[in-house]
């Protein structure tokens, strides 16, 4: 028998909720939504308390025409709470906690850094809960960023699935992506410390449906580059588990995609969202700035 594949259907609610202090315009069905009308750094703390709710609903949200300072940056990225320790870098100089991700013109790798379905950092014990990125050059084409909605993707799964998924750890480290990059570029990927990197290669076991601790919300935890498995399985019990829900988060029904500008800023909640940027702009210069807030241990 042939197997028809069916299509997410229903379940799709990212409208803007009403708000007295900023305007948002939702970019997809799934996820993601424009902030209007507002600057960073002259928000009120109203319209800031009403960005981060706008945040946990979208799980994706984003401004045009900001055009930061690392200073402004560095101060929006304070606002959201303490910073998270960085696993690659050591921020640019003067301001330790605004991270450069760039790519020149003239760099052509098999790998980029970034470039596979990731949350940020989840091997630590507690991994980043927002990151800021911010734009400063971008390619005529190409460079987009994507995300996938893993709540949505979580609560389009049949009752059964969740409720055996519910019962499972999974085992988040550096590992794998550690040894690629190095068979790929020649050499490793370079962590901001040697404590960092030994946490990052052991990796760290969290619940696979994790909670929200904003929200409530139930989201699955997983992604392409740092699962290794689940706690008390095997390898080839773990690997169809885990190709299944990446495959399932990421298809375009539970996704969104950005057209960067210069002085866009985005920010997106890693606790309920996966996301990637191709490696397909070789030829043109890539500048971006990230900040990435602390979290809590899930879930």
């Amino acid at each position: 028998m042939w197997e028809v594949r069916v299509t997410p259907s229903g379940d799709f609610d990212n409208h803007a909720a009403d708000y007295a202090h900023i305007e948002v315009a939702p970019l997809t069905a799934a996820m993601g939504a424009e902030v209007v009308g507002a600057r960073l750094p002259e928000m009120s703390d109203a319209a800031f308390e009403e960005l981060k709710q706008a945040l946990y609903r979208h799980k994706m949200i984003y401004l045009r025409g900001q055009h930061l300072t690392h200073a402004e940056h560095e101060a929006f990225g304070a606002r959201l709470g303490p910073f998270a320790v960085d696993a690659y870098t050591q921020g640019v100089p003067g301001h330790r906690e605004v991270h450069p991700i760039i790519k020149e013109a003239d760099t052509k790798v098999p790998s980029l850094f970034g470039g596979g379905w990731h949350t940020d950092s989840p091997f630590l014990d507690e991994p980043p809960a927002i990151t800021t990125l911010r734009a400063v050059e971008v390619p005529p084409f190409g460079g987009d960023t994507h995300w996938a909605n893993c709540a949505l993707a979580f609560r389009h799964l049949s009752k059964t699935y969740r409720d055996m998924l519910r019962g499972l750890r999974v085992h988040m480290s550096a590992r794998n992506n550690y040894l690629t990059q190095g068979v790929l570029l020649g050499t490793p990927i370079a962590f901001s410390n040697e404590e960092t990197k030994q946490a990052g290669l052991e990796g760290r076991y969290h619940p696979l449906v994790r909670t929200h601790p904003e929200t409530g919300e139930e989201s699955l935890y997983i992604c392409d580059t740092y699962t290794v498995g689940f706690e008390g399985m095997t390898t080839a019990e773990a690997k169809p588990i885990v190709d299944f829900l990446v495959a399932h988060c990421t298809q375009a029904a539970f996704t969104c995609r950005l057209r960067w500008e210069p002085g866009t800023v985005a920010m997106w909640d890693n606790r309920a969202a996966m996301h990637l940027g191709p490696n397909d702009y070789d030829g043109y210069r890539r500048e971006m700035y990230r900040t990435t807030t602390a979290g809590t241990k899930p879930v």
